[in-house]
């Protein structure tokens, strides 16, 4: 239910990108209040006339950037590699810009990158640790972001921060910072690489037999649901976080080694103790 004791964070807000992370956050600002007009803004036409149908946005914008300078914040939830361009592209001087990508490092340089060639908008990066496999507009759901945690970066402290922790809480979720590179290094292991993981686990039993998939249980299940996430959202991540998951997938390998070698020797004991360890972490997080 709206707040309509207090004047709401922003006047106008325009989401660029409106799945399931940009709808819900739209839709949240609007249920709350956070906002007087929520506007929006999608490559895909349909997702577009669906925001606004569905009441998420209460108008669109055309494709091009025209219509975002009178909005005082723009939320950019598109995949990871299309807001590097947007942010080294620029936007009007004095916007408030922020974003819900997994990725920062490379984000945070993007934007530095257009501040030396004269850019005067602002940035705060976030990143919402909340969702799940379904995307487009038809997912976007209010709450969707109650008891999430939000990592932010800030390139620079000050008003803007206080303003998008503002937003963050304001629907719900607690607010962490972190540097960019941080960001990074920790979510390539705890995110990416499960993520990544599951497609690998996939594609290896419908590289042996697609028949056999029809057959798995629960196990198999959970990943193929994790797997069913947005391919082209996935396939940034991965790219621009390279570094930190190259070595992450190292890491992984080096499990499977060891699961490997502990079978091909018949060493049962080896992989209880090293089955055991790992189950005991699942019941410390309950």
């Amino acid at each position: 239910m709206k707040d309509t004791a207090s004047a709401p964070l922003f006047d106008t807000v325009c989401v660029v990108g409106l799945g399931l992370i940009g709808g819900s956050l739209a839709l949240d600002m609007r249920e709350r209040g956070l906002a007087r007009s929520v506007v929006g803004r999608d490559a895909d036409e349909g997702f577009l006339a669906t925001a606004v149908e569905r009441g998420i946005i209460d108008r669109g914008l055309s494709p091009s950037t025209a219509g975002m300078g009178g909005c005082d914040l723009v939320v950019l939830a598109v995949p990871v590699l299309t807001i590097i361009e947007m942010l080294e592209e620029g936007f009007e001087p004095g916007t408030l810009v922020t974003d819900v990508g997994s990725v920062k490092g490379p984000l945070v340089e993007a934007f530095r990158r257009c501040r030396e060639r004269g850019g005067e908008y602002r940035y705060v990066p976030g990143h919402p640790i909340a969702g799940d496999e379904k995307s487009g507009p038809t997912a976007a759901r209010t709450g969707l972001f109650e008891g999430a945690r939000v990592i932010l970066t800030p390139v620079e402290r000050g008003d803007d921060e206080e303003k998008i922790s503002s937003l963050w809480t304001g629907v719900g979720s607690h607010v962490d910072f972190m540097d960019p590179l941080e960001h990074d290094a920790i979510f390539a292991w705890v995110s990416h690489l499960p993520h990544l993981a599951a497609y690998s686990i996939v594609h290896a039993v419908l590289d042996k037999d697609p028949g056999w998939i029809s057959l798995s249980g629960g196990g198999l299940k959970d990943y193929t649901r994790v797997a069913a996430s947005s391919p082209r959202m996935w396939a940034d991540i991965a790219l621009a976080n390279r570094e930190f998951l190259l070595e992450a997938l190292r890491g992984y390998r080096h499990s499977v080694d060891r699961i490997y070698e502990a079978i091909a020797s018949s060493d049962r004991d080896g992989l209880e103790d090293l089955f055991a360890g790992i189950a005991s972490v699942r019941r410390g997080m309950r």
